[in-house]
């Protein structure tokens, strides 16, 4: 595929995704949350290119920073193996919106076929307060300018794989959090995943399926589905919707994904939806054979 075509695809998506927010908002006579939403539906959307399996294996640090909107995420990795691509080492992340910043570090393994990441979190909020306790949440007591701001510390482990298909390949992803630090007598809105919980334990698991095009396959294009759990409150959210990425250079590629509930007892409208606009992902690395940006 060309990179002519690459980009060609990637804009196709950012209009493709652009028509998509509003209509769900139309549909749920509401309007999205302040700022850009996190990249969290993204986080296992990827392109194929094999180029960072190509380096020998080294000891390296390695940066992934990822845009959408006004949104940004800055990830460094320090570890042993082919960057990206094969490794196993350590991970700090900072994300940064108009809803707060988020912050990680912990330990993560990387294979071709898989991932594990674990570790603590912390997320402080700039407008989110905590929410009284109600059998279903609505929008006005989600959006409440009075109160406690929310701020807590999530432990975080994370497990996702891929399963080769003869065309396309299933993604599966499962998420565990452990809010702590949070006053009993509150609900939160968890971030990560835009879902309004009874700490301290959530859980997410999600399967997406991704087919191929081009040889090699630098975009894929497909959908995810994802079920959301929160023993606190017996709660579940089912979500869907498309998901494409396309790789624009060996180090840069473009990652959408929608994710539209269809199942929530609460009535926050798209706030407890992921409509991730098109976000941009560059990778960097020590010792790259051909380094060039983007």
């Amino acid at each position: 595929m060309s990179r002519f075509s690459r980009i060609a695809a990637s804009l196709a998506c950012g209009v493709a995704l652009a028509w998509v927010a509003p209509v769900a908002s139309a549909q749920e006579g509401l309007s999205p949350g302040t700022g850009p939403l996190p990249p969290e539906t993204r986080s296992d959307i990827t392109a194929f290119r094999p180029y960072w399996g190509a380096a020998p294996p080294r000891w390296f640090a390695g940066v992934v920073f990822e845009t959408a909107g006004i949104s940004s995420k800055i990830e460094l990795d320090l570890g042993y193996g082919r960057p990206h691509y094969l490794w196993a080492g350590l991970e700090v992340d900072s994300h940064l919106s108009l809803r707060g910043m988020n912050t990680f570090g912990g330990i993560r393994a990387v294979a071709p076929w898989g991932s594990i990441k674990f570790g603590p979190r912390f997320w402080t909020a700039l407008n989110q307060k905590l929410i009284e306790p109600a059998e279903s949440i609505t929008r006005p007591m989600l959006d409440v300018d009075e109160g406690l701001k929310t701020r807590y510390l999530s432990l975080d482990a994370e497990i996702a794989f891929q399963i080769p298909l003869p065309y396309g390949s299933i993604g599966a992803l499962v998420t565990g959090y452990g809010l702590f630090s949070v006053d009993d007598n509150f609900f939160v809105f968890e971030e990560a995943l835009r879902v309004v919980i009874d700490p301290p334990f959530v859980g997410r698991f999600r399967l997406s399926y991704l087919a191929p095009i081009g040889d090699p396959p630098t975009l894929r294009i497909g959908g995810l589905a994802e079920l959301i759990y929160n023993p606190g409150r017996d709660y579940i959210n089912v979500r869907i919707g498309p998901a494409t990425a396309v790789s624009l250079t060996h180090h840069l590629e473009a990652v959408a994904a929608v994710a539209l509930s269809v199942y929530n007892p609460d009535q926050i409208g798209v706030a407890g939806a992921d409509l991730g606009q098109i976000g941009l992902r560059y990778r960097w690395a020590t010792g790259d054979l051909w380094p060039e940006f983007p």
